[in-house]
């Protein structure tokens, strides 16, 4: 595993301690300043105590009853005085029509609060003097009282303000930490899903989420290491294959060589000896073909319309030798239809899946050849009376050198003929499901094409013309 940069770390639950505590102390201290830059204020001068103009009120209510007159010119800002003779309005500050002039509002009592306004009485000889104020904070400037005649609002809301972006600024900077440290752990993932396994995991700010990494980074290893086996066993099958391919080149070349002097001097045997010379050259292109696929500069078969009915017929002519060297009966049945395929790979594939079933089936037993139109595939099935595949086997079918020591195990080849099919049919698009006979009476091996390579009537008709 590669080193990492290591940091101090704390847990979540910390981290979450240290943020409630930060913004605790943080909103304490904006309640405390705001306080005491409102006591420096008052003191200093730059407005009114709240209760001022009750004092003022009080004072103005004293000083009638000590005269016993009214001047409406005494009354000062922040108060309205209504003015009632024989019950009657006679004079106010406020509209003549509001309804704080109803003289019934100030009987019983000679103080009270109507909404947000708190009123005194005093009673002259025919007259009812009514003062009437609020409880507010006014700038002591004359001209700025005028402009904000109540600065509670805008102190209240200068104090939210303050505390909303302290609030929003301590959140951001914690919030920055947790988004650092899931950035890198979607880094670190990102990183993997794209393939690249070469770069370095940086530790982060909290125990949990670097407990994460090191499992992230666990995992990075563990698949770099699986990469790079991977490779070297690709390189190994690569090196199989090409080697493999060179050894058959000769002695194919003498089999050749042979059967054209025996062609020459045994005119009897011409035909026996043109299916070995035909035979001879399939299995060189096999041999060509394995040595493309060795290389990366593979050059593949181009699909076309072919009569499957036709090449199921093919490959049964071409095995025919084989059954009746082990008196095996071959038995075929597939309607005509035809389909877009690469002919050449397919006929091999099929070919293989023949040779295995016969070279498996005793004696006297048969071996079957399928082909059918389902509703949602096409399907080629080679069925046989063998021993079947073994359970474990049946995992591994399908890759490159595999052979089961069991009683199909391939004495004498090399593990490629599965393989050769399985790799056909990623070419056709379709798959090989290897299994066994419902029954349990031997091996079976289904290839699936989809639907959409049948060729239809008017397309096989140009295919023929």
């Amino acid at each position: 595993m590669d080193k990492r940069r290591h940091r101090k770390t704390h847990t979540l639950a910390q981290f979450l301690r240290r943020y409630f505590l930060t913004t605790a102390l943080g909103v304490l201290a904006l309640l405390g300043s705001a306080v005491l830059l409102f006591l420096l204020g008052l003191q200093a001068g730059w407005y009114t105590r709240l209760n001022h103009n009750e004092k003022q009120a009080q004072e103005l209510i004293g000083k009638i009853q000590r005269q016993d007159f009214f001047d409406p010119a005494e009354v000062g800002d922040g108060l309205d005085y209504v003015l009632f003779s024989h019950e009657q309005l006679a004079d106010t500050s406020l509209s003549p029509d509001s309804a704080l002039t109803d003289f019934s509002l100030y009987t019983g009592s000679y103080t009270g609060k109507i909404g947000t306004q708190t009123w005194f009485r005093t009673d002259l000889r025919a007259e009812v003097v009514i003062l009437l104020f609020r409880y507010e904070i006014r700038p002591a400037l004359p001209a700025l009282a005028a402009l904000i005649p109540n600065l509670q609002g805008p102190l209240i809301g200068a104090l939210g303000l303050s505390l909303f972006l302290y609030l929003l600024t301590t959140a951001n900077h914690y919030g920055r930490k947790l988004v650092q440290a899931l950035n890198t752990l979607e880094e670190s993932a990102t990183q993997i899903a794209s393939g690249n396994l070469d770069f370095e995991i940086q530790d982060t700010a909290f125990t949990e989420f670097n407990q994460a990494l090191n499992s992230v980074d666990t995992m990075r290893s563990a698949l770099k290491d699986s990469q790079i086996q991977q490779w070297d066993m690709q390189n190994q099958r690569e090196i199989q294959i090409t080697v493999l391919a060179h050894d058959l080149k000769t002695p194919l070349a003498k089999i050749q060589t042979d059967a054209e002097l025996l062609q020459k001097e045994a005119r009897s045997a011409r035909h026996r000896l043109e299916a070995i010379n035909r035979h001879v050259g399939q299995l060189r292109q096999v041999v060509f073909q394995l040595q493309q696929a060795a290389c990366s500069q593979n050059q593949a078969e181009q699909p076309r319309v072919t009569a499957i009915d036709a090449l199921v017929r093919r490959c049964m002519k071409e095995v025919s030798g084989l059954c009746r060297n082990k008196a095996i009966t071959l038995t075929v049945f597939c309607p005509p239809f035809q389909a877009r395929i690469h002919a050449e790979t397919l006929r091999r594939a099929l070919i293989n899946l023949l040779d295995n079933a016969i070279r498996y089936c005793p004696s006297g037993k048969t071996v079957q050849l399928m082909g059918q139109i389902t509703e949602t595939c096409w399907i080629l099935k080679v069925s046989d009376e063998g021993p079947g595949f073994h359970a474990e086997s049946l995992n591994h079918i399908g890759e490159p050198f595999y052979r089961y020591e069991s009683a199909r195990s391939s004495h004498g080849h090399a593990g490629l003929g599965l393989y050769t099919v399985s790799q056909a049919m990623q070419i056709e698009g379709g798959r090989m499901i290897p299994g066994n006979v419902p029954d349990g009476s031997g091996a079976q091996v289904i290839l699936q094409f989809p639907l959409s390579t049948l060729a239809d009537v008017n397309e096989a008709a140009a295919n023929s013309d």
